[in-house]
């Protein structure tokens, strides 16, 4: 029995012992548990944190939006993806950066990697704007304008809204024609992307391949204001004002800062510093250096057609008989920009060209003649009917011909846009009435357009309405026309020489009218105006 109790007795130790170390094998196995759970939640969390970090500083960096800031927003998110290759939204973010690099600074190596990582984004499913933006943007480099617009589309329907679909839809609406629309899209980016210049810089190039060169100035600066060092709207803003003749010691001074840095431009800004060149040169007369510096520009970026426009403009200086082709080369590379045609047609005209003027017109209507825009609640009309400054370069061209019924035609239709241009067209219209001693019928516009409470902007309609009183007989009212149309050439800034030859020629006809007394006075008030 003793036994028996003896071995019954030991089987509860036993129990307890071999409890006791089962128990502490859990607990150690929970522990390792408790640990490594710790230990990957730590590790996630860190790991978060430096994706978030990195995230933050490609963002940064790109929004500055200089080709290097591009780069070192590229070397952040390469960062990245060592430690979160699925991270979606910073697929989409890079993208967005290599199309910039690709489509916006002309890097084409950059193009591979912006499909790359845009498929990636797709196949992860990022809802970013960098995604959807950049999708646009590859669709509009294939040359699916419509496709893009419709895709644009669909987003808006589904809620979509940020800059860069508003960017996107720009660049979409400009490539087919529809420019009043793409003008409001272009401000509704820049608007909501105010602190980036990438938004502002767009809008105001869109506006100089208008030739709105002061509305183009005005968004430039505003690019200018987000980030002082961009260089691409430093460039676009002097260009700009070259455009209108000044700022030639500016442009002088960006130029050479921009290429002191030569080695962080991407080819687009080299060809750009290089067309800067070009237009300050033709500014200051000098068609040869022009010419030369346009064609640097072509020899790095061939596509650049602010190059192109600059070398035809100068080869029309010079009266060189390939300056037509030129034009005609520039509006080839982009042909839904104004500015090649408009000013490239004047720039024709002043060569002697008028053939090859109003060929250029003829290919600016064919651009544009079909393209509708909104003009009242659910209706529409063709873009040309529109468009008073085309109907105005055309009417001076075919003026210019000789064809004069023709430009009446085309400045009456210029008239019933009653647009921003209205005056313009009214100057016009009776200047070409003046031409044909139509007095009386020119004498209602240019009332308009020259009042005789002095308050009217154009100087020439008060000198064809000085001429005009003149031929009636009406030397008072006449002299003092004349005199508001000298008063308003002096404001604008021209050269005193110019005022004092007109001024005397003013005297001079009056002399020849038999009124010497009117003529002396007329000399003296105006000898006070331009000392």
């Amino acid at each position: 029995m003793a036994a028996k109790d003896g071995t019954n007795g030991g089987h509860p130790g036993g129990r307890r012992r071999e409890s006791l170390t089962s128990a502490l094998v859990q607990v150690g196995v929970v522990a390792v548990v408790l640990a490594g759970a710790v230990t990957f939640l730590v590790h996630r969390g860190t790991v978060k944190q430096k994706v978030e970090a990195r995230m933050k500083a490609a963002r940064i960096a790109a929004q500055r939006d200089n080709p290097a800031d591009l780069r070192k927003a590229l070397t952040e998110l390469d960062a990245l993806f060592q430690l979160d290759a699925d991270a979606r939204d910073a697929q989409a973010l890079a993208a967005d950066v290599n199309a910039r690099l690709w489509l916006e600074y002309r890097q084409p190596e950059a193009e591979a990697r912006a499909r790359e990582h845009l498929a990636r984004a797709e196949a992860l499913d990022s809802r970013s704007g960098e995604r959807h933006g950049a999708k646009a943007l590859v669709l509009l480099a294939e040359g699916k304008a419509t496709e893009a617009e419709q895709y644009l589309e669909g987003l808006k329907t589904q809620g979509a809204k940020s800059p860069k679909l508003a960017l996107a839809e720009a660049e979409a609406l400009l490539a087919r024609g529809r420019l009043s629309e793409a003008r409001q899209a272009f401000a509704r980016a820049s608007e909501a992307g105010w602190r980036e210049p990438r938004y502002a810089v767009a809008h105001g190039e869109a506006l100089l391949d208008e030739g709105m060169y002061v509305q183009a100035a005005e968004a430039l600066k505003r690019a200018t204001a987000a980030n002082p060092d961009h260089l691409r709207a430093r460039l676009s803003l002097v260009l700009a004002q070259l455009y209108q003749g000044m700022g030639q010691d500016e442009a002088t001074r960006t130029i050479s800062e921009v290429l002191a840095r030569e080695a962080e431009l991407s080819p687009s800004l080299k060809a750009r510093a290089r067309v800067v060149r070009a237009a300050l040169a033709l500014t200051q007369g000098n068609a040869d250096e022009a010419r030369t510096a346009a064609e640097e520009a072509l020899t790095i970026t061939p596509d650049e057609h602010h190059a192109l426009f600059v070398r035809a403009r100068a080869l029309a200086l010079k009266k060189d008989p390939g300056a037509r082709a030129g034009f005609q080369e520039a509006v080839a590379k982009r042909r839904t920009a104004p500015l090649l045609y408009l000013d490239g047609a004047r720039a024709l005209q002043q060569a002697g060209d008028g053939e090859g003027a109003l060929g250029l017109l003829d290919a600016y209507e064919t651009v544009f003649r079909d393209v509708q825009v909104s003009v009242a609640e659910g209706k529409t009309a063709s873009a040309l009917e529109r468009d008073e400054r085309y109907w105005l370069a055309r009417g001076n061209v075919l003026e210019g011909l000789g064809r004069a019924e023709d430009a009446m035609g085309a400045y009456d239709r210029a008239l019933a846009v009653k647009g921003v241009g209205l005056a313009r067209a009214q100057y016009a219209k009776a200047a070409l009435l003046m031409a044909r001693k139509d007095y009386d019928g020119a004498r209602p516009l240019l009332v308009e357009v020259a009042p005789e409470s002095g308050q009217g902007a154009m100087p020439e309609a008060y000198a064809a309405m000085g001429e005009l009183l003149f031929a009636k007989g009406e030397y008072a009212t006449g002299c003092q026309h004349y005199f508001f149309g000298l008063s308003r050439e002096r404001l604008l800034g021209t050269a005193p020489e110019t005022l004092k030859a007109k001024a005397s020629d003013v005297e001079k006809r009056l002399v020849a009218a038999g009124q010497s007394s009117m003529a002396k006075a007329w000399k003296t008030e105006a000898d006070t105006l331009l000392r």
